[in-house]
């Protein structure tokens, strides 16, 4: 009888293990997720801005590297590469003609392993 407690103790104890485990995982993919999505965000202004400042924009791909700290124990910086696209049109709408602008970001942490994360924001402006 006390071997049979034994085991079913120690099996009781290995799935609480595996549980805890899977629930740090995902809590880390969540965090790593949040900051995708700002990275892709910051792509997006910087998309915004520079098709408003320069009333066009490019259909090649820009990338940049954005370095995001976190603050929360342990503090580390992860960095972010941003892949940000434009296309253009121009619409006409009765005698005004507008250019249209469709700016995607595409933001990811490089990382290899179990926390490579990647998020794509696309947004559509006119001027």
């Amino acid at each position: 009888m006390a071997i049979f407690l034994i085991v079913v103790l120690g099996g009781i104890a290995v799935f609480i293990g595996r549980v805890s485990s899977m629930q740090h995982h995902g809590s880390a993919l969540d965090e790593e997720g949040a900051m995708a999505y700002q990275a892709a965000r910051a792509g997006i202004e910087w998309g915004v801005y520079q098709a408003a400042i320069s009333s066009s924009c490019s259909t090649s791909i820009t990338s940049f590297t954005l370095p995001l700290t976190v603050s929360a124990a342990p503090q580390r910086t992860v960095n972010y590469t941003v892949a940000v696209t434009c296309a253009s049109t121009s619409v006409t709408e009765g005698s005004a003609t507008n250019d249209v602008y469709q700016i995607t970001a595409t933001a990811n942490n490089a990382a290899t392993g179990n926390f490579a994360v990647e998020r794509q924001l696309t947004v559509t402006v006119s001027k």
